[in-house]
Formats: C-alpha cells, structure tokens, sequence
C-alpha cells in the first residue's frame, strides 16, 4: 500500500516532468536555444522524469530499498550540472557586462 506521501511525491514529479517538457516544446524557449530558461527547461524535464521513475519504483515492494535511492541520486548529480552550467553562463555575462 503506498502512503499518502509516495502519491503526493508522484503526482509533484509528474507535473515537474510535464512543466518541463511543455516548456521545451515552447516556440519562444526553443527560439532561445542554449539560453537560461532552455537550459531550465531541459533540468525541469529530466528530473521530472527520473523522479517519476523513482517514485513509481518505491511502489513496488519486491526492489530493496536501494533501487530508487540510485535515481534519487541520479537526479540530484543531474541537477547539480545543470545548475552548475547555469551559474557558469551567468559568470560569463556578468562579466561581459
């Protein structure tokens, strides 16, 4: 049976991964391609996606725990590098300024 918070977990990364892909499909954030809210989009996407997996993966209770912490963690070094690049494009401008 899964509690209540596993569902709220599930619904929140699905709506993360829907934000994100309606996003990219965007005529004017794909106009900016290799910009900020592109960028944003991209990361919003893919851990909506690898969030979903992992919460449908604690559904199952035949997986040992460690199954979906793996894309728990996934997810965070995935976010890790894109708010790294963000950060790093936002240096450059603020330094071209």
């Amino acid at each position: 049976m899964a509690s209540p918070l596993d569902v709220a977990v599930f619904v929140l990364s699905v709506a993360c991964g829907v934000l994100g892909g309606s996003l990219l499909a965007h005529r004017g954030v794909r106009m900016m391609k290799g910009g900020l809210l592109y960028t944003v989009s991209i990361g919003l996407a893919v851990i909506g996606l690898v969030l979903t997996v992992e919460s449908v993966l604690a559904f199952a209770p035949d997986l040992p725990v460690y199954v979906p912490q793996a894309f728990q963690i996934a997810a965070l070094v995935v976010l890790y590098f894109i708010a790294y690049a963000v950060w790093s494009n936002a240096t450059k401008i603020q330094e071209g300024a």
